[in-house]
């Protein structure tokens, strides 16, 4: 009996080579795009013949079930049978689902509709569809590109005749399956989107995105069983392949039992159950939408459906006029697509401008770097965080993922040769290059076709009343969801706090709840061990007195007095015991109701919704957000630096038609936007920038003027010290003569000296110079050098010197050394500035490096009269008690300039700057240290 309820399943196994048809509605069959059986099968031109086809599908499960009997060996292992039985009733389950699913359709036959039916033919508008999408044989089939990185993305197209009540249908069916080529350098790396081929079928509101299943204006199918709603997927039909007519019905017939529903159908049978409709797209006009990756799909729109369902349901195609509206074609002016480039400067509202405006004018198409990533991330590509920070920009976002075809700027070309060719308008949104004058006329070029009318809108300024408000509204948002967070995260804490108060306030009632027990415990054991002491004293005591009375031959006669006195004193204890306990419960009784007074008036106190927020006088000025509220900078530091010089206002002699201007005029445009670039140039840092060979000449002669001069102070102290000597045997008259002429020496005014290596008698203008001395000597000579370096170098009249954030940075790079303020036993370049400011000097203004000396200096002599006068002051004011006057430098203050090209020196840590010699005495040398005046030897 086992044998004869089992075997008519497992004959399933063997038949499937003869008809394919059958197979196809196995969910395991689903994967195999092409199966080379089934393809022939199924092209058949007749959609009786694919009808008969399908009708025998449903009893052929009882023949199949003789062959898989005759083949199974006698011996088979009982558990074998059970698995091949599973495997042979499966499919057979799934034909009955099916069948059932027909038997108990709701669905009922269309009535005859007498009202006018639709004369036109729905097709797709070219701004309904995206980049990748090829319309062939007047819109019937859609073909997608699959080159440079188009294979990765979702192609979505959506008709321009939408249903807004009755019930109808479109059919839809894959007749290509496409397998583009990998590059092996991916391998490991990227991870390409699954499914690789892939297709939804459903229906959408006008103006939403063109990937169906990523927004909740939209609702469809998906080959792999999947129904997506409200941007979420769930299974609910069974899987779908090529040579399938696929048909998807929507019911907005409110007299109908599947009223707001979609349902599937494939080759002309119901796949899945009537899904329900979000409330979000109840009364809106819904559009047919398709989106499909890796295939080519062919759109039936006809009057007649290509499979006949179980119940009678007309195509959209001949739907009653008055259910269905059409949307409206992008309105042309003078008869041309637009090619539109925003010029905007970055991080002022240049891609917040450009969302509004695509949202007042959606059949604008975005050409931009953001809008790939958007795309790709929609067709399901994985992208890591960015490594590098310094190269992300919302311009020229990091492309990372793994993937050749998209991070070697294949898709780039690949959509730039198509947009030149597909007519519709454009906004090519590139921050950069807008605003270069070369770069605009090299897109240009692409758009030469006289169907397109090329545009530049200028937005640049301060904006007008509706970007403010729409700015001024998201900032304010912004900063209410922050207070809202913090007031949520406060409330958290105050109920935490409150709920370990109450926690405590139970640990301590149950502590002296147990203390009382405790308590009472041990006087109810005193009292019982007092009474019993009692009675054992007052029965000796008894026993004592009979005894006493006995001896003394008396009558014994008891005595209650004692007794009647310790009932009277245990009446009073308790009294005082009860009068006591009675108080204490009441305390505690007045103490509970204080407390829940105390909560009830703080719960009365409590603010139940957040506090409003509003915006300052301050940030009522911020009409454009920050970088770090939007993430990233329209540009990396790098991109602006190389290129904002050379930013400019369009022009129509660069090819433009005609040139907008939005929020200020041309004039104010021009003005504002050279107001920008000068600040831009006073702050902004050149990375490239290079010493020149003027600076080099000067460097080079500057090094070898101070080691004449510290080797003639070194040799006139040696000479000094000689004479000094002499000096010792000569009289007391010769040694005031002597000193009255160095006084008189020390009185010469060092600005009239002509010749500092001789002010008279051989003697130097730095003969008193110590380590200090030469250090200021040095930084005013380099400062003053940075300053005209860097101006000959740019060679640009409006950089008029060093800006005081980029001072380390520029010294760094022209004399290969950092300049450390600790050195100079100062916090900041501006305390160091100071201790030089007869050479250089902050405009308070403009925040860069200036000099009172002449630029172009004949003689370095200078740098050592200010060194000498500033000596001079500083001893005087020492002398005098002004011990601040006094400096201590490190060591390091005085560094040299290391050669360009070291030669076996070993490596120094980055970060560092070797000097080229250490100070030895009083010049420089290869391992000597400071050894001569004051001491400072032990250096």
């Amino acid at each position: 009996s086992r044998r004869a309820r089992v075997s008519p399943p497992r004959v399933l196994a063997m038949p499937p080579k003869k008809k394919a048809a059958p197979k196809k509605d196995e969910p395991k069959a689903a994967p195999k795009k092409e199966e080379p059986k089934a393809a022939p099968k199924k092209e058949e031109p007749k959609a009786k013949a694919a009808v008969a086809a399908a009708k025998p599908e449903e009893p052929k499960a009882p023949p199949k079930a003789a062959p898989a009997k005759k083949e199974e060996p006698a011996a088979k292992a009982a558990a074998g049978k059970r698995k091949a039985e599973a495997k042979a009733e499966e499919p057979a389950k799934k034909e009955t689902k099916v069948a059932d699913a027909d038997v108990s359709e709701k669905e009922k036959d269309a009535p005859a509709d007498k009202r006018p039916a639709l004369k036109e033919t729905i097709s797709f508008y070219p701004s309904d569809t995206t980049l990748n999408v090829i319309p062939t044989l007047g819109g019937q089939v859609l073909m997608a590109l699959s080159d440079g990185g188009m294979q990765y993305l979702i192609a979505g197209a959506r008709g321009n005749l939408g249903m807004k009540a009755g019930r109808y249908m479109f059919e839809v069916k894959i007749i290509e399956a496409l397998n583009p080529a990998e590059s092996s350098a991916a391998a490991g790396r990227g991870r390409a989107p699954a499914p690789r081929q892939l297709l939804r079928i459903g229906f959408s509101i006008a103006g939403s995105s063109l990937i169906l299943g990523e927004s909740e204006d939209h609702i469809c199918f998906d080959s792999e069983g999947a129904f997506h709603v409200s941007k979420k997927k769930t299974p609910a039909a069974q899987r779908f392949t090529r040579d399938q007519v696929i048909a998807v019905v929507l019911n907005l017939d409110p007299n109908s039992p599947n009223h707001n529903t979609l349902s599937l159908f494939r080759d002309g049978k119901r796949i899945s159950e009537p899904q329900q409709i979000p409330e979000n797209l109840h009364g809106k006009t819904l559009f047919p939408h398709v989106s499909f990756r890796n295939v080519s799909v062919q759109v039936l729109f006809g009057q007649q459906p290509a499979r006949a369902l179980p119940f009678k349901c007309k195509p959209l195609g001949a739907a009653a006029q008055a259910d269905v509206s059409k949307a409206s074609a992008p309105a042309l002016k003078d008869g041309k697509y637009e090619v539109l480039l925003p010029v905007a400067f970055p991080d002022e509202g240049t891609f917040e401008w450009l969302d509004t405006f695509l949202a007042k004018n959606p059949h604008y198409v975005e050409l931009s770097d953001r809008k790939i990533l958007d795309w790709a991330a929609s067709s399901g590509l994985w992208k890591p965080a960015a490594a590098n920070l310094s190269k992300k920009s919302n311009d020229k976002p990091e492309f990372n993922f793994g993937l050749p075809a998209m991070d070697d700027f294949s898709i780039q070309r690949v959509m730039r040769t198509v947009a030149s060719v597909v007519p519709r308008n454009y906004v090519i949104m590139e921050v950069k290059s807008n605003l270069l004058q070369d770069d605009r006329q090299r897109v240009l070029e692409r758009f030469n076709a006289p169907h397109f009318k090329k545009v530049a809108q200028v937005v640049m300024g301060e904006p007008n009343d509706e970007f403010k408000q729409m700015a001024l509204g998201k900032l304010l948002k912004e900063k209410q969801a922050k207070a809202d967070a913090a007031w949520k995260a406060q409330k958290a804490e105050e109920k935490r706090k409150k709920d370990m108060e109450e926690k405590q306030k139970k640990l301590a009632e149950m502590r002296r709840k147990a203390d009382e027990a405790r308590k009472k415990a041990a006087e109810e054991a005193k009292k019982k061990a007092e009474e019993a002491k009692k009675k054992a004293e007052e029965a000796k005591r008894k026993a004592e007195a009979k005894k006493k009375a006995e001896e003394a031959g008396e009558e014994y006669v008891e005595e209650d007095e004692y007794k009647a006195e310790d009932e009277e004193v245990k009446g009073e204890n308790m009294e005082v015991d009860q009068a006591g306990n009675n108080d204490t419960k009441e305390a505690k009784d007045d103490a509970k109701e204080e407390d829940k007074k105390e909560d009830v008036k703080m719960e009365d106190e409590e603010d139940t919704e957040p506090p409003k927020i509003e915006l300052t006088d301050e940030e009522q000025k911020l009409w454009f957000r920050s970088a770090v509220a939007r993430a990233c900078t329209d540009l990396t530091t790098t991109a602006l630096g190389q290129s904002f010089g050379s930013f400019s206002i369009p022009e129509t002699s660069e090819g433009f038609d005609e040139i907008r201007f939005e929020w200020r005029d041309e004039n104010e445009s021009k003005a504002y936007l050279k107001r920008w670039v000068l600040e831009r140039k006073r702050n902004s840092r050149m990375d490239d920038l290079q010493p020149g060979q003027w600076f080099q000449d000067k460097l080079k002669e500057w090094k070898g003027l101070l080691t004449q001069w510290q080797t003639k102070q070194k040799t006139y102290k040696v000479e000094e010290k000689k004479k000094l000597e002499a000096k010792k045997k000569a009289t007391e008259s010769d040694g005031d003569k002597a000193e009255d002429e160095e006084s008189m020496e020390d009185e010469v005014n060092v600005f009239e000296v002509v010749d500092v290596c001789d002010v008279g008698n051989g003697k130097p203008l730095f003969k008193d110079f110590e380590f200090e001395d030469w250090a200021l000597l040095q930084l005013r000579f380099e400062l003053h050098l940075l300053q005209v370096a860097f101006k000959k170098d740019v060679d640009d009249p409006e950089r008029v010197g060093v800006h005081d954030t980029h001072l380390s940075f520029y010294y760094s790079k022209y004399f290969r050394k950092q300049l450390t303020p600790k050195n100079f036993n100062v916090a900041s370049n501006v305390e160091l500035t100071t201790l030089v400011k007869d050479t250089v000097s902050w405009d308070e203004e403009e925040k860069v490096l200036r000099t009172p000396l002449e630029e172009d200096l004949t003689s370095n002599n200078i740098f050592v009269q200010l060194a000498e006068d500033n000596r001079r002051e500083r001893v005087r004011r020492i002398e005098a008690g002004d011990e601040t006057a006094r400096l201590k430098f490190s060591p390091l203050a005085l560094q040299q300039t290391p050669a360009a090209k070291a030669t076996g020196a070993p490596p120094v840590a980055a970060g560092v700057v070797r000097p080229a010699g250490t100070w030895a005495g009083n010049n420089w040398g290869a391992g000597g240290a400071w050894a001569g005046n004051s001491g400072w030897g032990r250096w």
